[in-house]
């Protein structure tokens, strides 16, 4: 699904992760079932749900990167 990375990947490694994700969630978009109330479509939401927590921890690792790339 993605790059297998932590918070100690690079910051190169990381973006990497981050875009084969944002793709990976693109894809899932143009694959929502039709029917809110299916199985399919839970299923869809789980994946979508787990792809956004990851997301989050992504950029959160890029932003601690950057800002201790500045010396802050």
């Amino acid at each position: 699904m993605y790059n297998v990375v932590t918070e100690n990947s690079s910051l190169e490694e990381i973006k990497k992760a981050f875009d084969e994700l944002n793709r990976k969630m693109g894809e899932l978009e143009e694959k929502e079932p039709a029917e809110a109330e299916s199985e399919a479509y839970a299923a869809w939401e789980r994946e979508c749900e787990a792809l956004a927590f990851r997301s989050e921890e992504l950029m959160t690792w890029i932003d601690r990167k950057m800002t201790a790339g500045l010396g802050a």
